[in-house]
């Protein structure tokens, strides 16, 4: 009778071991109002349900996703008010990029999770390679991005990705690596602004000025692109290449986007 009791319960647990740990469908239903919240700039929202999303079911890797993407985005909001549209600097910038820091760890701690739970998420691997550039660690980055274009299926562009990737490559000082995955991007996307301009900067570190410029112009000449920074080494470009009529276009580009950004600081301080 004991070794039939002990059979029963054995079979027992293993059917609850067959079964879903949670509740799929409440975990999917909450995990979409986070992406309605996330898409609308309603951080709070998003990581609220998203919280609901991952308490329903734990094994949810989409919803960690989301949560990561809702600290990306608040940290990336702090980086807005420090760079573009006040340049603070003092007690205000540091306070400002301590909260952007934090989140980022955040983002980074949900985006790891997010991996364990799928290996294969092309697109989280990619955010977390946009995460470790950001917190300064471009090895890391390099690793993260190679792993995303390796597992493409869940990986929503993979040309911006590999363009994040010769970006991460020039973090690091590799120059050759940068450029050539680059002009790969390029290749599968002509004139993305990002890489355009990226492989600008490739060239202007490499002191090909008139490359550079080439790439810079491009930039700017698209009216998608809007690039400040472009418009800043265009007109630095310029100048090395003893062009002042033109740098002097290029400068008045740079402070007609964005005024009170530190890269019109900079354009204003370029001696013409």
């Amino acid at each position: 009778m004991l070794v039939g009791m002990g059979a029963a319960i054995a079979m027992a647990g293993c059917a609850a071991c067959t079964r879903p740990q949670g509740d799929p469908k409440k975990s999917e239903t909450r995990l979409a109002l986070a992406r309605d919240f996330l898409i609308r700039d309603q951080f709070e929202a998003a990581e609220a349900e998203a919280n609901k999303a991952i308490a329903y079911l734990p094994t949810n890797d989409e919803a960690y996703h989301v949560r990561g993407l809702v600290h990306f985005y608040r940290g990336m909001k702090a980086f807005v008010l420090v760079e573009i549209e006040d340049c603070l600097t003092g007690l205000d910038a540091d306070a400002l990029r301590t909260d952007m820091d934090a989140h980022l760890a955040k983002a980074e701690a949900d985006l790891k999770k997010t991996v364990e739970l799928a290996p294969d998420h092309g697109e989280a691997w990619s955010n977390r390679g946009v995460v470790s550039d950001l917190l300064g660690e471009p090895d890391q980055a390099v690793e993260h991005f190679t792993t995303a274009l390796a597992n493409q299926v869940r990986l929503v562009n993979p040309g911006l990705t590999r363009a994040r990737l010769g970006w991460s490559y020039f973090h690091k000082g590799d120059h050759i690596a940068a450029a050539k995955e680059l002009r790969q991007a390029l290749q599968f996307q002509p004139r993305m602004c990002v890489a355009t301009y990226w492989l600008g900067r490739v060239y202007f570190a490499r002191e090909e000025w008139e490359k550079a410029a080439e790439q810079f112009q491009d930039v700017s000449d698209q009216a998608a692109c809007r690039s400040q920074d472009a418009a800043l080494y265009l007109m630095k470009a310029r100048l090395e290449q003893g062009l002042p009529d033109d740098a002097r276009r290029a400068r008045d580009a740079c402070l007609r986007l964005s005024p009170r950004s530190c890269a019109a600081a900079q354009c204003r301080a370029l001696q013409l």
